[in-house]
């Protein structure tokens, strides 16, 4: 069986066989092997054999072989030895005549193993790396396929959150809005009931306005109002000098409670004019008589709430 049907044999691909004896020049089934194993992985092993013009080696027709001076090995093409001067480092080489012995039967098998172990570990090798490049994608993939998801995630739950705090903004809101709106019914209502009260104690006033009570009843004696800070009932007793005209009877008049004594003073002047407009007014008990600087103060501060009696003199 011939060299190169040996190699196509072996599993080698025609265009490499035909690059291998070409390139030692089919001096036997070993150097094309050797030559095979060194060029496996070269760029361009597969590509169509081109002619070329024989080197000057090979037209040399007495030098079978080339020798590494160095440790004595013949090699049976240039690139099978410049392989070994890369791996080895040697550097001395000459044209050999001596041929490089053909394998044995033996040899040739244990050669072809050797060949078939080499392919097969780089098989597996290139299998494996092909397995863990797979594997290092998919947990990329995953990965990132995982990422996204939490950030989906995480812009759902801001989400989430922002729409919840929204719904309890809107809440509140809403409450607030409804306490107020109860607050201003309740408020109508105080101040609906403050104006009947105003109403109704100013008519139950021109009633007592005509009744003479004794000087001790001036406090106790008073008709009793509503004690929620809101009104002041004051009885106003004229104490004239003489010459001012006949007895004047007090009279009786509901003020708020955050009036100012400067109202009392005009509604006075109102209704009894002829007191004229330089008068002063008093408390009996406890005594305390009331000046300019009062009259900006209210009838709370002043504490003529809920009622009191007020002397009034000229």
């Amino acid at each position: 069986m011939s060299d190169k049907a040996m190699l196509l044999e072996f599993g080698f691909s025609e265009v490499r066989i035909e690059k291998a004896l070409k390139a030692t020049n089919s001096s036997g089934l070993q150097p094309a092997l050797d030559w095979l194993d060194a060029h496996a992985n070269d760029a361009g092993i597969d590509d169509p054999v081109v002619d070329e013009e024989p080197s000057e080696a090979a037209k040399i027709e007495h030098a079978q072989s080339i020798k590494c001076n160095e440790c004595g090995k013949l090699f049976s093409s240039a690139d099978l030895a410049q392989v070994h001067a890369t791996k080895s480092g040697h550097q001395d080489f000459s044209e050999s005549t001596e041929a490089i012995k053909p394998l044995t039967e033996e040899e040739k098998k244990q050669k072809l193993e050797e060949i078939q172990r080499r392919i097969a570990e780089k098989r597996q090798k290139r299998e494996e790396a092909e397995k863990e490049e797979l594997r290092q994608n998919e947990l990329l993939r995953r990965k990132a396929g995982q990422d996204m998801v939490e950030q989906k995630e995480k812009l759902k739950d801001q989400m989430l959150l922002r729409e919840i705090e929204k719904q309890k903004r809107e809440k509140e809101e809403d409450k607030r809005a409804k306490q107020k709106i109860k607050d201003q019914i309740e408020q109508d209502k105080r101040d609906r009931a403050r104006r009947v009260a105003l109403e109704k104690a100013e008519r139950d006033g021109e009633t007592v306005e005509k009744k003479e009570e004794p000087q001790s009843m001036l406090q106790s004696g008073l008709p009793k109002v509503a004690a929620d800070g809101n009104l002041a009932r004051l009885q106003i007793r004229p104490m004239l000098q003489a010459g001012k005209g006949g007895p004047t009877p007090p009279v009786t008049h509901v003020f708020a409670a955050d009036q100012t004594l400067k109202d009392v003073i005009e509604f006075v002047k109102k209704v009894m004019p002829h007191v004229g407009s330089h008068f002063k007014l008093s408390l009996s008990f406890p005594r305390k008589d009331f000046e300019s600087r009062h009259e900006s103060m209210t009838l709370k501060d002043l504490g003529l709430v809920p009622s009191a009696a007020l002397i009034l003199t000229t």
